[in-house]
Formats: C-alpha cells, sequence, structure tokens
C-alpha cells in the first residue's frame, strides 16, 4: 500500500500542492498521474481501495510512483480497515489526496497517526506582516526596503498575493532593491496605481504626481470614491492634529489606524500642510461628502477646488 497524504482546502493549497510535488521528484518519484476522486466508485470502501491500488498500477517503468487525487472528499469517510495497510517515508508510492475543505469528517483517529496532512499555514496577525515579508524576502535572497514592505502590507492582506508580488518585484528591480517606488509601478493595475500616485503625492506634496493621477481618476463618472479614499487617508493625522502627544496613541487605536505606511503618510502631510491645514481641509470634504450625497453635488471642481487650496498652503 502507499504513503497517503492528505492536504486540506486553504488559500495555500495550490502552492503547498506544487512544492510538495517539486519535493517528492526530486526524491525519485514519478508523478503518473492526476485524477478526480469522483471518477472511483461511489461508495466509500470500495473508492479508497481504488485509489489506493491504482497508485500502484500506473508506474510500469519506475519504481517510485506519485498520484494526485483532486475533490478527494468525494471519497467520503476512510475505511479504518485500510489503516494498517497504508506505509510511512519511503514507500513506493505516494497518494496525494487534495480536500477542498478540512478533513475532520474523513479520517478517525486511529489513522491519524499513519497519514500526512498538510494544513494551511498559522495566521500572520496585520501588525506582524511586514517582518514576516521581510524575512521571506531575506530567505529568498530578495533585497526588499522596508517602507516598500509596509507598502505592500498595508494594500494586500492575502499572504499568497504578497508571497506572489515579492516574486514578481524581485524579477522586476531594476537597481536589485524593491522600493516603495518598484511597488507604486508594478504591484496595482493602473487604477490601483493612480489611486496610490494620487494618495501618497497629495501627503507628500507632489503636486505633478497629482494632476498625472487626477488625469486618469477622473475619468470615474463620480468624484466620491476618490473623495473617500483621501479622506480615509487623512483620517489618522486629523486625529494625530486633535490629540496631545500623550493621547495620540489612543485616539490612533481607537480608530484602528495602525498600519505603519499609512501613519508614515499621515505624518509627512502634517508636517506638510500643518495641523491647521489638514482640520480645514478634512472639514472641507466631509461638506463635499455630504452635498454629493444629498443632490447639491459640486462634483470634480469642487473637489478639485478643496484640493488645490490644501496643496497651495503647504508649510
Amino acid at each position: 500500500m502507499p504513503r497517503l497524504i492528505a492536504i486540506e482546502g486553504h488559500e495555500a493549497q495550490r502552492r503547498k500542492l506544487e512544492e510538495l510535488v517539486s519535493d517528492l521528484t526530486k526524491k525519485g518519484y514519478d508523478l503518473v498521474g492526476k485524477v478526480e476522486a469522483a471518477s472511483f466508485k461511489s461508495a466509500s470502501d470500495s473508492a479508497w481501495t481504488d485509489v489506493l491500488s491504482a497508485s500502484r498500477s500506473g508506474g510500469l517503468f519506475s519504481e517510485k510512483t506519485l498520484s494526485v487525487v483532486e475533490g478527494a472528499e468525494a471519497l467520503l469517510a476512510f475505511p479504518p480497515a485500510l489503516v494498517d495497510c497504508l506505509e510511512g517515508d519511503g514507500a513506493e508510492s505516494v497518494v496525494v489526496a487534495v480536500f477542498s475543505g478540512d478533513t475532520k469528517k474523513i479520517f478517525t483517529k486511529e489513522s491519524l497517526e499513519k497519514i500526512r496532512f498538510i494544513k494551511a499555514d498559522a495566521e500572520i496577525k496585520p501588525w506582524e506582516r511586514r517582518d514576516w515579508l521581510l524575512r521571506l524576502a531575506k530567505e529568498r535572497g530578495v533585497k526588499l526596503d522596508r517602507d516598500a514592505a509596509s507598502l505592500l502590507c498595508d494594500f494586500l492582506t492575502s499572504t499568497e498575493e504578497l508571497r506572489s508580488e515579492l516574486e514578481k518585484l524581485s524579477l522586476a528591480a531594476q537597481s536589485g532593491v524593491v522600493t516603495v517606488e518598484t511597488v507604486r509601478r508594478l504591484s496595482f493595475d493602473e487604477g490601483g496605481n493612480s489611486m496610490l500616485r494620487f494618495l501618497d503625492g497629495v501627503c507628500e506634496g507632489r503636486t505633478a504626481d497629482v494632476i498625472r493621477a487626477l488625469r486618469h481618476l477622473e475619468a470615474e463618472p463620480s468624484v466620491l470614491p476618490l473623495l473617500t479614499a483621501l479622506y480615509n487617508r487623512l483620517r489618522p493625522a486629523l486625529y494625530m492634529a486633535a490629540s496631545s502627544p500623550k493621547t495620540e496613541a489612543g485616539f490612533l487605536s481607537a480608530i484602528g489606524a495602525t498600519r505603519e505606511y499609512a501613519l508614515r503618510m499621515a505624518r509627512t502631510a502634517l508636517r506638510n500642510f500643518g495641523h491647521s491645514g489638514v482640520k480645514l481641509f478634512m472639514l472641507r470634504l466631509i461638506r463635499l461628502s455630504y452635498i454629493e450625497k444629498t443632490g447639491a453635488s459640486e462634483s470634480w471642481p469642487g473637489f478639485e477646488a478643496a484640493l488645490w487650496g490644501l496643496m497651495g498652503n503647504s508649510e
């Protein structure tokens, strides 16, 4: 009988499957087939028996064989009578059973010691993602700037997306170092790139970047999404301006403003426009948002008038 490996359903399942197949291939196993579990008999005992038996018949010229069974939950509960037939590491054949969810209803406690389970990675807390990404970059030999890591983690919450972006950016980084500019240029589609360029451009007082981004963003019929995004970006700055050094941390924690890159941009905006400038602009955004929703909209002209009023009064 073969070695049985079960991969539970989770975000990283396909990556873990690819890594597992690659690892086993390097150990001398030949991938002889990928099949759907539904193609086997419906009776649970017969189905699992057929799956395990088929794994030994596919490698006519191979001493070690590997087969992958997709949608393994269709095989139903694993028969206890087959547990003693399973082998451990070093078996001549390996069956990888891929499930869409967990395997609690499939395997009994008696079978747990004979089967290898590949589960989801431990959850990475939002405030831990940047350091996790920097460690991952170091392991892969990628030079990732801390600010670039913070920006990626602010905009991407999926660890699998972060892994994918890191891979892409490492290949495209012209200087060999993945910087904030690299992320801005490559990690978002045209709309997302323009939005990010606009928000950062406002905070940093980069008028040329704001103008270039607006050329794309003004194609949208409503100004409300951009107005809302800018309000959310500057919201931490408003609370910083309204609090003292002793109370600032409490205010920011209360509104959930914990992302490092967003906080850095907020402090940059305060340095550029001053406390009173940020407060006045935020009041103008609140007014514009209200009238936008009540039929007296000033639309893009009103928004741009408030925006250039802010940008033209940098300290």
